[in-house]
């Protein structure tokens, strides 16, 4: 064996395992970013998801007398520009003016509110400032609803205009995200009531309401006091929890990647 050949064959013996190493190297990297594009691609987004409620949703409320509503908002988390809140009634068995409608101290202004008693329909609208959106919780509005001296008895609805199906509607109720125009709005709780025949006194009534987070004061609640329920546990949201599993997937890639790299050393 002559000396050329000797070292070309020693050549040929560094140069090989040089060349698998990173070929295998950057397989290992074109893996690794396959795998982070489809979690980042696949990932849902985590979006905010407001809700409207009325406040009592339920109860009994007696002709003549009065049927005081708060609707309450709470953002979750998002920012906010404004809402518009539409409820439909039965005027067959209550009415209201724009004057028994309360605004709340959630938005700088309330530009104007409508009454159509023939039809049932009364809407409202909150405008925050251009340099405080609201975010939090809080009484959007109260609403006293007086029940006809001869409405009929039985049950009644009080439900908001909503159409969860179509984000894009902007005649129903709606909240509008800080500095876009989309709907924040995912649900509402509408109030399911029964008109009685008993006195004014027996009755609950609505109340102030209250305000956490964002603008706004916090008020009192006047109605008749429910059982104190012992809290639940929050489960994790399903935003939070899709991260982790990424998360935890991203490091295991990562370790079994630094594992092959020792091990081709």
């Amino acid at each position: 064996m002559n000396a050329g050949f000797h070292n070309k064959f020693l050549a040929d013996l560094d140069f090989k395992p040089y060349c698998a190493h990173n070929r295998y190297m950057g397989r290992l990297k074109y893996i690794l970013m396959s795998f982070l594009a489809l979690v980042i691609f696949s990932s849902p987004a985590l979006a905010q998801a407001a809700t409207l409620s009325l406040n009592p949703s339920a109860g009994t409320f007696n002709r003549g007398c009065v049927l005081g509503v708060n609707i309450e908002l709470d953002t979750q988390g998002g920012q906010t520009d404004g809402t518009d809140v539409i409820l439909i009634f039965d005027p067959t068995k209550l009415s209201v003016k724009t004057s028994d409608i309360t605004n709340g101290k959630i938005y700088q202004d309330y530009p104007g509110n409508s009454v159509d008693a023939q039809s049932g329909k009364l809407s409202i609208s909150g405008i925050s400032s251009v340099s405080e959106p609201f975010t939090g919780k809080g009484t959007f509005a109260t609403v006293q609803f007086h029940v006809l001296e001869n409405a009929p008895t039985g049950a009644t609805l009080i439900r908001f205009d909503f159409d969860p199906n179509d984000k894009t509607k902007t005649t129903d109720t709606n909240v509008v995200e800080r500095g876009t125009i989309a709907d924040l709005l995912s649900s509402v709780t509408d109030g399911n009531y029964t008109v009685g025949t008993g006195s004014c006194v027996s009755q609950g009534q609505g109340a102030a309401g209250t305000t956490i987070g964002g603008q706004g004061q916090v008020g009192t609640v006047s109605a008749t006091p429910l059982p104190t329920k012992v809290p639940l546990k929050e489960l994790p949201q399903g935003g939070i929890f899709d991260n982790t599993i990424i998360i935890a997937a991203i490091g295991t890639v990562l370790t079994i990647i630094g594992i092959a790299g020792l091990a081709m050393l």
